[in-house]
């Protein structure tokens, strides 16, 4: 099927920018612990702050993650994408203030860990939601917005920080940690407007619902109504089609294109972790430290990192549904091995010198890194996941890709600190190879999905595969638009032989 809209509307634009302040939440929460745990006050109040317990608190976050993804692979299919999001930011809201009022460090595990549950559940579901609402054309940029104010949150987090930092109290981590409510409180009272997908409602055989929604969102662009019609003719079809299957969960592994899907959504998430880009984001003023920088410096140049990120990841945006998912992917991950080769060695060659030249490039190429993982991974394998999968396991399948995700993060958060205080620049090494090898697994393994629909990737992967005839749609549009001119003809003629 041809392309079906090459706009977006208004109101999808609204919609899609709403559900994403759910992942500036994400980015505000997995980004606040990286300036917090290094101000003094944080120190003083929960000392002795081991790298041991350093690492709990840091990766606790992602075991809370692992739990809300797992539950949001039920209860996307099962609420809905919306009300699974509303149910999210209420825990957030719930972490925020747990978080803000902490006296000892088990308090402020629990509410990092119920906090970690609910942006895990934002995480799987909001990609789902602004991709399923997204034209065809344009599906590749409103699903990145969710990767873009994950970056936009870090960047903000990171600015807090800094900001907070002057402070000589406890406002110097409460705040920051309280922070956290904002968002949670809008997503949790603005997402009643906001509509349902209506994929979802198809799913749910809501046919009158999902027709109204499709239409608002997609039917006043152009003036070819045909093809809109065909998009919601298409989408319902599919979609009847796949339930008439009666699909189970145990179909994810034993049916060989879901196989394939799942494989391929899970190396992507993999791949993504195993690029180091955590390491760095949670770990930076760690790394600054090492190579000598200290008081008020470490914290802007945390802030200043946090910005070049979602600036780079515009640019992907712009670009994705034209660039292409694999090309991007591949590409990234060899311009990061080389970048972090360059990281590996500037470290190694002057962290314990005076050469203020040698750090500086350093910190440069840690900065470069962000940038291209901005430019590629970031968005991509939130856009990558949902779109290869089919409506009937798009959220369980989505589902076991994130957790694997997560799964990966909680390991490198509690041992990247131990890593670098025994190996220190070496651990590196480990990150160089892992994006040679995602590299090649990508350009060997991964096809390409932009431009088509939802319903027509199916076919990428062997499946049947239900495409309207859009001439046919034309001739009945015709047929519609002659009959309606016949009878208003017939009324005006009625009403002539009566005057």
């Amino acid at each position: 099927m041809a392309k079906l809209q090459q706009s977006v509307s208004l109101y999808t634009w609204g919609c899609s920018l709403f559900a994403a302040v759910g992942s500036l939440l994400y980015g505000i929460d997995s980004g606040i612990i990286s300036t917090t745990i290094s101000q003094p006050a944080f120190l003083e109040h929960f000392a002795p702050f081991t790298p041991s317990i350093k690492g709990a608190v840091v990766s606790i976050f992602s075991a809370g993650a692992l739990f809300g993804v797992l539950f949001a692979g039920w209860a996307a299919d099962y609420w809905g994408r919306k009300r699974t999001i509303q149910f999210a930011a209420l825990f957030a809201l719930i972490a925020g203030v747990i978080q803000a009022v902490s006296v000892n460090v088990g308090m402020l595990i629990a509410g990092r860990i119920i906090g970690g549950f609910a942006v895990g559940i934002m995480n799987m579901t909001i990609p789902i939601y602004n991709s399923e609402i997204a034209p065809p054309a344009k599906r590749g940029m409103i699903a990145g917005l969710h990767a873009q104010f994950v970056g936009i949150g870090f960047a903000v987090a990171n600015w807090i920080g800094f900001g907070c930092s002057y402070s000589t109290n406890s406002f110097q981590w409460r705040f920051p940690l309280a922070v956290q409510c904002l968002p949670a409180l809008i997503v949790l009272i603005g997402t009643f407007w906001l509509p349902y997908s209506p994929r979802w409602l198809l799913e749910k055989e809501r046919d009158e619902e999902a027709y109204a929604v499709l239409k608002r969102l997609h039917g006043n662009i152009g003036a070819d109504e045909s093809f809109f019609r065909a998009e919601f003719a298409q989408m319902r079809d599919q979609i009847r089609f796949e339930n008439s299957i009666k699909s189970t969960f145990t179909d994810l592994f034993t049916k060989p294109s879901n196989r394939r899907r799942l494989i391929l959504a899970v190396l992507v998430q993999v791949f993504t972790q195993l690029s180091g880009i955590n390491v760095i984001n949670y770990y930076q003023t760690d790394l600054y430290k090492g190579l000598g920088i200290t008081g008020h410096r470490v914290t802007l140049l945390a802030s200043i990192y946090g910005m070049v990120g979602p600036l780079a990841n515009v640019v992907c945006l712009w670009f994705v549904d034209s660039w292409g998912r694999k090309k991007t992917l591949w590409i990234t991950g060899i311009i990061m091995a080389v970048d972090i080769s360059l990281v590996m060695a500037m470290t190694a060659s002057f962290s314990k010198t005076s050469n203020e030249v040698g750090k500086g490039f350093a910190i440069a190429f840690i900065f470069c890194f962000s940038i291209i993982y901005s430019l590629g991974y970031n968005s991509i394998h939130y856009i990558y996941v949902p779109e290869i999968m089919t409506m009937a396991i798009r959220a369980r399948g989505s589902s076991i890709a994130v957790c694997s995700n997560v799964l990966v993060n909680i390991i490198f958060n509690q041992v990247s600190p131990i890593a670098f205080a025994h190996v220190g620049w070496k651990y590196y090494s480990l990150f160089l190879c892992t994006n040679l090898l995602g590299a090649v697994v990508v350009f060997l393994m991964f096809p390409e999905t932009k431009g088509k629909s939802l319903e027509e990737i199916s076919a990428i992967f062997g499946d049947e595969v239900i495409l309207p005839d859009l001439a046919t749609m034309r001739e009945k549009d015709m047929e519609v638009e002659v009959g309606e001119e016949e009878h208003v003809e017939h009324q005006e003629m009625e009403g002539e032989g009566r005057k």
